[in-house]
């Protein structure tokens, strides 16, 4: 499920000339599902005429006090979250000190709930020691603020002040909207897929595109986890938003999970491991013939060594299985020690969308969801309920 879904979203523009790029923001919200109304300052209908928003989201555009003296109190109560983007140095100062003095920054002041700013301006003004303090007090009262990107910006300068993209604002917008479930807990996710080389060019590995982790990794953060990814081998575009190591061979995935145990709450293991490399990696390339054989050797069963080694970790396995899957998963539920183990058919792999079974040691769901961040989220949800029982 998107957090965005059935949500009421207050969105604020100011007069910039990034307040264009509030547009496709704003469709993009309502395509997520989410419910938009806009509050647009006077100087940033000059950009965007306010018929674009209305016309966008159904909804009438605010500006001003004209139709109602309660607009900012209304506003302010309506929504669920309050996004500013673009935000201009001005606003961000205004805001810091309190000022009331037009409709938008007038609600910020009325509004109680989670306010999420994202700048732009030129790189001298947005590093300006008086905006630099200003940002600094806002942090500490605990509004968001989406740093602005590093590029070329209208002015022709380069330097950080470009607004951040779309999808990192409404990923903050995401978290927002979701539940602390995992505040203070540090998530491990492995992913991917590991790569065993006979020779400098050629290798034994598999299909997975790292996606299910990484949509793992997103749904941990919206839950406010301190999420580290082992990423092997990905095709699926990486989450900003976490810190992502990167590996190659299963052996490479055994020295980083074994070096992070200790200091992890959540383990979620969703890596595709090779479960044989070559006996021998050839320093040159191999030359072609018409037959080649190749020795094996099977390579370490990480899983099984964490199920051993941990104390305090929550350990939550993947299994994919051609036969007998649900009996499968179960053995190895048992056998590796793991708390939870998401049993899919081989079909998922590389697919965009996912289903499978989510297997405990007191029952077993089956799941079918359109795309993999679906089922991430009905993972983790099912995973917050399991601590807290």
């Amino acid at each position: 499920m998107d957090p965005l879904k059935g949500k009421k979203v207050l969105v604020g523009v100011t007069g910039g000339i990034a307040a264009y790029k509030a547009v496709e923001l704003v469709r993009s919200l309502k395509k997520h599902g989410a419910e938009v109304k806009v509050i647009l300052t006077p100087f940033a209908e000059k950009f965007v005429n306010r018929l674009t928003f209305e016309t966008l989201t159904g909804n009438k555009v605010f500006i001003d006090w004209q139709e109602n003296p309660l607009t900012h109190i209304n506003l302010s109560r309506w929504a669920d979250v309050f996004l500013i983007a673009p935000c201009t140095v001005n606003t961000l100062s205004k805001i810091a000190s309190g000022i009331g003095d037009n409709l938008l920054t007038t609600t910020v002041l009325a509004y109680k709930g989670n306010l999420i700013l994202a700048p732009a301006a030129n790189p001298a003004m947005y590093n300006n020691p008086a905006v630099k303090e200003n940002r600094e007090k806002l942090k500490k009262r605990g509004i968001t603020i989406v740093e602005p990107e590093y590029g070329i910006l209208a002015c022709e300068e380069e330097g950080e002040g470009k607004l951040a993209n779309e999808e990192k604002i409404l990923e903050y917008v995401r978290k927002s909207l979701s539940a602390p479930l995992l505040k203070d807990k540090k998530v491990l996710i492995t992913c991917g897929a590991t790569r065993e080389y006979m020779d400098p060019v050629r290798f034994i590995s598999n299909e997975s595109s790292g996606e299910m982790g990484f949509s793992l990794a997103r749904v941990c953060w919206w839950f406010s986890a301190q999420v580290k990814v082992i990423a092997g081998f990905t095709t699926a575009q990486a989450p900003f938003c976490v810190e992502i190591v990167k590996i190659r061979s299963a052996q490479e995935l055994r020295a980083e999970v074994l070096k992070e145990l200790n200091n992890t709450d959540i383990l979620i293991m969703n890596a595709a491991v090779a479960d044989y490399k070559p006996v021998r990696r050839e320093s040159k390339k191999l030359s072609k013939k018409s037959k080649l054989t190749l020795e094996l050797e099977k390579t370490p069963d990480i899983l099984e060594e964490v199920g051993r080694l941990k104390k305090n970790t929550l350990l939550i396995g993947f299994a994919l299985e051609s036969e007998d899957l649900i009996n499968r998963a179960k053995e190895k539920l048992k056998r590796k020690n793991l708390d939870m183990i998401i049993a899919n058919p081989p079909e998922v792999m590389g697919a965009k969308y996912h289903k499978g079974f989510l297997i405990t040691s007191e029952k077993i769901e089956e799941f079918v969801f359109g795309s993999k961040l679906e089922s991430a989220f009905f993972i983790i949800k099912r995973l917050t309920s399991f601590i807290s029982s």
